[in-house]
């Protein structure tokens, strides 16, 4: 059995190798983690200039799409994420990240008259050729016109709000009160329909703002 001593870094945690400190970083969820990591002290501070510590941050803030549903009447073109409705059916498609803390941005383009873009509790199952109507979902229908880029902010601080953006433009209603998590989604139903995911990003602090007589919306 090897001596514990063999174990033992010289200088504790920051006595760590940087390669090894940089492998840390990668494997942290949040962005304030990472902070904390890089102000513990001159030698961690240096880490910010490396090229690999720049990709950890980009990861965190781009976040990899991925969408699972089965086959069904649409089509995915390749090497991006556009889905075209090929027959009128209901069809939902929960985008894969499920949030539970931070503050998340998912942006869309309605590319042919989308039915709707919006929030559901994580790991709701629907089915294709059911409605997402059932109170467990919340989104924006009629708002978002053809070729309109569609964002929905999530901040997952108590009260856990949603807020929605179109061309850029904050619209004047929010939902509070969201699941303690949480997954993007977009609906399609008519043939031809057809959206594409731009972005989902991890933002550190909320672009949302008060917008006076608001309304809000609690999720029930």
């Amino acid at each position: 059995m090897s001596d514990i001593n063999e174990y033992n870094v010289q200088g504790g945690f920051i006595g760590l190798d940087e390669f090894i400190l940089l492998e840390i970083a990668s494997d942290l969820i949040d962005l304030e983690d990472i902070q904390q990591l890089v102000c513990l002290n001159k030698k961690t501070f240096k880490l910010k200039d490396h090229i690999r510590f720049h990709k950890a941050i980009e990861n965190k803030i781009n976040i990899p799409i991925s969408i699972t549903v089965p086959e069904g009447d649409y089509i995915k073109k390749e090497d991006e994420f556009t889905y075209i409705s090929t027959k009128d059916e209901f069809k939902t498609f929960p985008i894969d990240k499920q949030i539970s803390h931070g503050i998340y941005r998912c942006e869309f383009k309605n590319n042919n008259n989308v039915s709707a873009f919006g929030v559901m509790k994580s790991g709701l199952v629907i089915p294709f050729g059911r409605g997402c109507g059932n109170g467990k979902q919340i989104g924006v229908r009629q708002e978002s016109k053809h070729g309109y880029t569609v964002a929905i902010e999530i901040n997952m601080t108590p009260p856990r709000t949603a807020s929605f953006f179109v061309n850029g433009k904050q619209l004047p209603v929010f939902v509070s009160n969201l699941p303690e998590s949480v997954q993007f989604f977009f609906f399609l139903y008519f043939k031809d329909e057809s959206v594409t995911i731009l972005s989902l990003k991890r933002i550190e602090a909320p672009t949302a703002t008060n917008i006076p007589n608001a309304k809000e919306m609690k999720w029930k």
